[in-house]
Formats: structure tokens, sequence, C-alpha cells
């Protein structure tokens, strides 16, 4: 009996949680500098997009710099911080306690702000979102806060222009010379410039399994079989490493790899947040962007054109397969929809282009001059100019002829049904409002009567004597009797009329209606209505709309019980009541409805009713195999939007116009001229993608640095603004970028000079010196190592078991249900990102994200030793190791373990991690490998085995 041997659970479950609870001890301070400026940088985000404008629209009149009621003033952070007369305005112990967050949310009777009205609940929750997480508040430099600045906006651009480093035009520097600089790339040489001047040298070439294992997580985010591992470190050829790289940069899979970093910076989802009223949340064709991205980085497709395609690949004409490229416009589409606030669908699409592609913060000046970049408030309104003279088109267009295959034939069928409920279900609507209008058409008369002559209430309820009307048959009424209409006939003439007499004089001059010339006296309806008029005798337009309404209502009930007596009666006896119902039946009269009318009266419920039909429509295009693809674009509008400076970013506070055009800072880029190509966004497209752009090129060769290092030469990569970090290697960057554009905007030319360099392929091992003088390795000293993102460590589980499905392309998938595809098709919820994405650092896609937070967190940990995923993902691996083994191995048990060592971590055990794992194989009582206990069995020692190497931080790390 082993009386020193840990109980195996115990002792399993203590090398998993040691496997993944070391991930924090690895965590350099770098990271943790870097996280830091990450969370600093969201929350100051956060507070430009969400709150400072809220504070300016609804608080700033009476607590701003005119105005300090009740001694409060919220303009600025040192006021906000320094509170009212009542005191402070934040519970740091208990934000919902918060004297700021009572008063909003009017819980106090005492104390309600804004007086006159309550903020929307989105409002306050942003509020309540912002005080939960600190009250966060940018730091203000003087001469803001005292407002004395000297030089005038204009000149701060000149000025900026002029010595900010990120805005000189992109040069082709000259390469550092040094004793044995002649044998290293161009890209060493500004690396091991910057060493020399330190007096440090560069870690020695990695060893060749580190390099494959390196490169096939950089590009294709898989790792090497043992096979292929073995085969390249048997390769004594003089290009292996160079072989290796180019047909892993061929591999289809690469696409997939780096289709997920852009993803990031395009938040990409596969819905659009919430929207009231049942509304259907879904992109069904969202998966044709993540296939346009994927396709485009395995095609190699030039930089340039992928900017372009994305903003404006509608203006480009494409015919044919050509048109597959329409998805890119997703880039613009996929984002949140605010509850359909058009305003802010622009501010967000103003964002992800320029924090995108020119890794500055424009939607920061939506309120005010940008505080500390370039960016004026008229340049954030001329890219508003450009995107709100575009709009989605009703239908999407198709990215491709679809052809005629079952399935999609089936497709057809299916999506026919549905839309069969939705047009018998607003048919029968259709017929029930039309009685309703008909049967109620006094209150709509008395209703417009009221406007006509007490003038129009903004908060006057649609209500009438018997209920609330619909708002737009009220609205349709009010055009149908103020606009003259020549068929409208005599009895709508005679009402306008009487609208047009003054309150005072009406029943006076009522008397002379009643002339009318001798054609009108032919109407059998005017003659019953002037006749009604007469004898009633009514004293105000309103009494007079209700006598005419009575009479149409009348002779509706008359028709009805009419025709329940007899079905097949054509018209009234009386000629006065069949002149009277011909009206009311009149395809002219608002009370006749089409379809699209139909739709447009819905009342609340019945919208939620005909938006539930409506998203089952959808749902067949969301979810059948067969549904044709078709592309999220934008088109222009048929006449371009002239934009004009919303002040304070109030829409109603319109101020100056502004042509649309690229910003000024970058107006030696086209010029400054405005655009005048329909909307626009063709010609900002080719401003962005221009190669005399000073940042576009910087920005997306930054980007791959950072993904091949762990962090950019600029480590703020999407602020290249005054406050963004500078490079740390500013002759490289330009070197890198120049050399982008001359080779063609290549991405895999680029990759493939980075990672045939040396200080791509030098080790991880830290050295204590080095790590004195530069612990953050910005001089590059060292291979940084790297955990593994979620779906790169997610993909790897099912890589080991066996079990990973490894198609290209095509729709969303719940993997958190079990999906064996990889992590880059995970469906995206914006209203309920699964838990186990979030927990994981897949960054919400609220907003454009340059760089992951990578967090360590109990969750983590648990998921991975406790969920049925990874128990599922051990049980496979253990089974796919005995099952591999080869007839005549040998010793079964110590063949098992190295079959088991190869599916995991694609190598041999060493000897004394083979005699361990056969000691403890051995040596533990088990279960049959085959049991189909339910998860809550303990797993067979086998199954345990495989769980811990799945745990490992070798399996979760690259070197």
């Amino acid at each position: 009996m082993h009386t020193d041997r840990v109980p195996i659970r115990r002792r399993t479950y203590h090398s998993a949680f040691l496997a993944v609870g070391i991930f924090s001890l690895l965590l350099s301070v770098e990271t943790l500098a870097t996280e830091a400026n990450a969370a600093e940088d969201r929350k100051e985000a956060f507070f430009e997009s969400k709150i400072r404008p809220l504070l300016v629209e609804h608080c700033v009149d009476c607590h701003g710099p005119d105005d300090q009621s009740g001694e409060l003033r919220l303009d600025r952070k040192v006021h906000f911080q320094r509170g009212g007369g009542s005191g402070a305005l934040i519970n740091s112990g208990n934000a919902d306690a918060s004297r700021l967050v009572k008063a909003i949310g009017y819980q106090d009777n005492s104390l309600q702000m804004p007086p006159d009205y309550k903020l929307a609940e989105d409002e306050i929750e942003l509020f309540r979102k912002w005080v939960r997480e600190g009250a966060h508040w940018p730091d203000e430099e003087a001469s803001d806060a005292d407002e004395t600045e000297t030089m005038s906006f204009a000149d701060q651009i000149i000025a900026q222009r002029e010595s900010h480093w990120a805005f000189q035009p992109i040069s082709m520097p000259q390469l550092p010379e040094f004793e044995g600089a002649e044998g290293l790339t161009p890209i060493d040489r500004f690396v091991r410039d910057r060493l020399r001047n330190a007096d440090l040298s560069p870690n020695p070439k990695a060893d060749r399994e580190t390099l494959i294992r390196r490169a096939y997580f950089t590009l294709i985010g898989l790792p090497p079989t043992y096979e292929e591992i073995q085969a390249f470190v048997n390769d004594d050829a003089a290009d292996a490493f160079e072989k290796l790289v180019d047909r892993l940069l061929d591999n289809p899979h690469y696409g997939e790899r780096w289709a997920r970093h852009w993803l990031d910076i395009a938040r990409y989802g596969d819905t659009k947040g919430y929207l009231a009223g049942n509304q259907e949340t879904r992109y069904p064709f969202a998966f044709t962007f993540r296939d346009y991205v994927i396709d485009a980085f395995n095609s190699d497709k030039p930089y340039d054109q992928f900017i372009i395609e994305q903003i404006a690949a509608d203006r480009l004409n494409l015919e044919g397969d050509d048109r597959q490229s329409l998805a890119a416009m997703g880039f613009l589409t996929v984002g949140r929809r605010f509850m359909n606030r058009r305003h802010d669908i622009i501010d967000d699409q103003i964002d992800v282009v320029t924090r995108g592609f020119l890794g500055l913060s424009v939607s920061c000046a939506r309120c005010h001059d940008h505080k500390y970049d370039p960016i004026p408030t008229a340049d954030y309104y001329s890219l508003y100019g450009v995107f709100n003279s575009s709009e989605e088109p009703g239908e999407l267009p198709l990215l491709g002829e679809p052809k005629s295959t079952p399935q999609y034939e089936e497709f057809l069928k299916a999506q026919a049904e549905k839309q069969k409920e939705v047009d018998v279900w607003v048919e029968e609507r259709r017929v029930a409002t039309e009685d309703e209008l008909r049967s109620r058409i006094a209150d709509y008369l008395v209703y417009f009567a009221e406007e006509a002559t007490q003038g129009k209430n903004a908060k006057q309820k649609y209500q009438g004597k018997r209920g609330p009307l619909r708002r737009a048959a009220v609205r349709r009424w009010q055009k149908f009797l103020t606009t003259p209409n020549e068929s409208s006939g005599p009895v709508w003439d005679l009402l306008r009329a009487m609208a047009a007499i003054p309150a005072d004089q009406f029943a006076e001059q009522l008397q002379s209606l009643s002339q009318v010339d001798a054609d009108a006296k032919q109407s059998p309806a005017l003659k019953r209505l002037l006749g009604q008029l007469s004898s009633s005798q009514p004293q105000t337009l309103v009494e007079a709309a209700q006598s005419i309404g009575d009479q149409f209502e009348a002779v509706y009930q008359q028709w009805k019980d009419a025709k329940k007596a007899d079905e097949n009666l054509q018209q009234l006896e009386e000629p006065g009541d069949e002149a009277l119902r011909q009206i009311l039946w009149s395809a002219t009269t608002p009370t006749t409805l089409n379809r699209d009318q139909m739709i447009s009266h819905l009342d609340q419920s019945e919208r939620n009713r005909y938006n539930q039909l409506k998203n089952q429509v959808n749902g067949v295009e969301v979810t059948h195999p067969g549904a044709p693809s078709r592309g999220m674009v934008m088109v222009d509008k048929a006449k371009a939007i002239e934009p004009v400076i919303f002040r304070r970013g109030v829409p109603g506070n319109r101020g100056d116009r502004v042509p649309r055009r690229f910003l000024q800072v970058l107006e030696d880029v086209d010029g400054g001229k405005p655009f005048n190509d329909g909307s626009g966004r063709l010609e900002l497209a080719h401003a962005i993608a221009n190669p005399d752009n000073p940042l576009t090129a910087r920005v997306i060769v930054n980007r791959l640095w950072q993904h091949h290092f762990g962090d950019g030469l600029v480590r703020t990569s999407s602020d290249f603004g005054t406050r963004g970090d500078p490079p740390t290697h500013p002759q490289l960057l330009d070197y890198l970028a120049a050399d982008f554009m001359n080779g063609g905007w290549s991405i895999k030319q680029m990759q493939r000079r980075i990672m045939l360099t040396e200080t791509w392929q030098q080790s991880s091992d830290l050295r204590e010196h080095a790590a004195t003088v530069d612990p953050e390795n910005r001089l590059l000293w060292h291979m940084p190592r790297k955990r593994l993102e979620f779906e790169a460590l997610r993909d790897r589980l099912l890589v080991a078991a066996g079990r990973l499905d490894d198609r290209i392309g095509g729709r969303s998938v719940m993997i958190h249900e079990d999906a064996t595809r990889r992590g880059l098709y995970a469906y995206i919820d914006r209203e309920d990102l699964p838990g186990l994405l979030a927990n994981f650092d897949v960054p919400s896609p609220d907003a454009s994200r340059a760089q992951r937070t990578k967090t360590t967190v109990p969750q983590q940990s648990l998921y991975l030793m406790n969920s049925q995923f990874v128990i599922d993902q051990a049980k496979a691996l253990a089974k796919r190791s005995a099952e591999s083994i080869l007839e005549n191995s040998g010793d079964e048990t110590t063949e098992r373990i190295r079959r088991m060592y190869r599916h995991a971590l694609a190598r041999d055990p060493n000897d004394n991690e083979l005699k361990r794992a056969a000691d403890f194989v051995t040596s533990t009582p088990t279960v049959a490998d085959d049991h189909q206990e339910p998860a809550s069995t303990p797993l067979n020692t086998w199954e345990q085995l495989a769980q811990v190497l799945l745990l490992s931080n070798e399996f979760a790390f690259v070197d």
C-alpha cells in the first residue's frame, strides 16, 4: 500500500489549480501596466461618449458657468468633485445611494433632477453604471479649466500637424550602421541599434520546436501536430523556417486567425442590442462580414482596398463574383443599434472608422472641441454629414445569384410559409382597423377640430371620447383636412371651410356656408349634412365636427346592420345615406387603408405581435442553411445632407453649417476639399487609404506588430493622438509603414518580413540584467511569452480531443453549448454575452477594441476544471490515446501515455513524466474506460491524466 500517495482526485485537482492558477504569476509588470492604461482609456471613452453629452444636454444650463443652482456646477471635474450646497454627489460605498443617482432616478420627492422631466431609463442606467465604476472624470489641463486659451483652435491644428510625430509624413529612414549590421535584416538593425545604445544584447535564437509552435499559433491559431514538429526539427535545409512561414500564410486557417483580430476592432456582433417592442434583434447576415474578412486575409487583399471596400463597396460598381465584397460594409453596420437612435448609430460609425483606420478618437468631439487632439467639433459633424447622407436599404443586396439547389428551394418554401402568416394577420388587422376607424370617425373629426381651434399641444394625448386614438390615423386626418384636394369632394371642402372660420365668428359665418354653388347642392351627402347642421345649430367647430361625425357613424351602423340581414345588399335605400356610405368607404378617405398604411396604424400591442411574426420570417434567413447570403451595406441617400454643428451635441441646438470633408489636421492628404460625390463615403475611404495619409499605414503595421510581439511599437494602438504612447522605435515604425506601402499594402508580406527576423525568432528566456534595465521589454531583448486567447485555447482543447470541426466560414454557433466549431464562429449576443466569453476576456462588441484585457480570475480556473465541455474533451483525449495505439507497440501503458502527450502537447514525455504518469494510471483503482456514468461520476485515471495535460501551463502558453 502506498502510504505517501495523495488521493487521486485531490492530487489531480491540485495539479489543475497549479496549472491554471500560475497564469497570474506569469503576468509581467508590463502587462499589468498596459491593462491599467487600457482600462483608463475605456473609462475615458465611456465618459466622453456617454456621460459628458448627457451632462451638457440636461444639466449644464442650470449647473454650469452661467448658473450654479444649488451651489452645484457640473461642467468641470473640479466642481463635480466639490459637490453642491447639499454635499457630495457620489457615495463611493453605495452607488445607488449616491445623491446623483437618487436625483435623476426620482427616488426622493424633494430632489428630482432635471426638475421638468425625468431622463429616459437607458440614460439613467448609463449614469448608474458610471457611478458604480467610480464616476471616472478625465483630468483636465489648467488651460481648459480656466478657459484662458490664447491660441485659436485653428492655430492648434496647425501647430500639432507640424509637431506631433503621428502627423508627420512617412518617409523611408536610413538604416542604422554599426559593426555586424550588414548581415541583419532592416528590422533587426533598428532593434539592435536601440539595444546597443542601452548596452543590451538580444536573446539567442529559440529552438526549432519553440519556433514552429510560435509560428503556428501566431499565423493560424492552431497547434502543430507531433509529426509536423518532428518533420521541421529534422529538416536541415537553410530555408526550412522560411518555407514553414509560407505554408502557414497559405493555410486557409490563417484567415480565420487574423479575422478574429480584426473583428475585435470592428466590434463584431450577431445582434443589434436592446430594441423595444419585440423587434428583431438578430443580424441575419452578420456572418457574411466575418466571412469577407477571412477571405480578405487569405487572399492577401491589399490593405488600401480592404479599407475602401469596408467603407464604400456599394460605390465600386461590383459585378459577378466581385459582389461578394459588398459584405465588407458590415464594418459600418454590425454595431449596436442604440434603440434605433440615429445620432448614436452615426457616432458609433464615426468612432469605428477613425479609431480602426486612423488611431484617433474623433467621437470625443461630438459635444466640444477635442480636449487633447487637433479635432474640432466641426470635423466631427463633417463626418457626421457623410454617414447621415447614407442609409441602409430596405432590402439588402444578394452577394451572388442564388443557385437552385434543394436547400435553397426549401428555404424559399419555409420563408413563404412564415411570410404568409404575416400577410394573413396584417389583412385581418386591416379589415378590423378600417371598421374601427369608420365606427369612430366622430372622435377623429373632433380631435382635428380641437387642434384647429386650440392649437397643437406637444403633451396632448391621443384620446377620444371612446378611448385612445391611433396616432397614424390622427396625422392622416390632419394632413387630409388641411391639404385641398380636388378629388376629395364637397363634404370635406365644407369641413375645411368651417375650420377657416375664426372661433368668435363661427356661429354667424356658418350660415353663409349653406350658400354653396349649384353643383355642390346636387350632392346628396352634402345636402344631408347641411340639413343636420342647420337643425343642430353648432356654436363651435368642435360641435360641428361632432355633428358631422355622428352622421357618418349612423350610416356606418345602418350599413353593418343591413348587411347582417342581407349579405348581398349593394347599397342603402336613402340616397343621402348611400352617398355618405360611399364617402366612408372611398379609397381617398382616411378610413380606408392599404397594407403599408395599416402597418403604420398599428398600436403598440399590435406592433409587438407584428414584430414577432416578422421575426419568424427573419429567423428563417438567420437559421436556414439554404438562405442566400446578403451584404449588410449602406447606400447613398438620393440627396446628400448638408451637416450643421449640434451645439453641445444636442440635435435641437443647431449651429454653423460645415462641409462634408476629411479631418482638417490631415487636409494635406486631399487638399481639404469638401466631399461632393454623393454622401462622400467613397471620398472619405480614398482619403484614409491615401499613401500620403501619415496615420493609416503606421496604424496597421503597428497592429500587425502587436499581434506578433504582444505589444505594438505604439502601445496605445488605437490612439496615435497626443495622449497616446509615442513609438518605442519611431524609425522602425516609419520603415515598416513605408515598406508596407511600397510592397503593395500586403499584410502577408509584412508578416513574413517580421517573422524572418532574429528579433522575432529569439527565445523568451528572461535574463536578470536585461530585465532590470528594461523590465517592460520595450527594447525587444526577448520574445515575450504569451497566453492563448480564449478562442485559441478552446480550439486547442478540441484539436487535442480530435473533435475540432475545421470547416471555414458560415453562420455563427452557440459555442458555449458544446459546439465543435472554432471559437471564431461564436454567436455574439450584445444583450446576453455568454459569461464564458466575458470571463475569458472576449471583448464587448459595443465598441472597437484594439487590445484585449488580460485577466486571471477564479472563474477561468473553475471552468477549465469543472465544465462539462472541458471534461468531455479530457474523456475524448483519453479514448483517442487508447484507439491510436499501434499493434505490437510494446508496453501498452507506456505507448498510450506517449500518444496522449503527442495529441495534447505535440511532444513525447520525458523519462520522469513517463514514469510518474505510468505510476499514476497503474497504481490507482479505476473504472472502465468506456463507462457511461453521469458527469458527476469521478473520472477514471486515464481521463484524469488527460485533464491534467489539458490544464497545464504548457498547453495554455506559447513561448
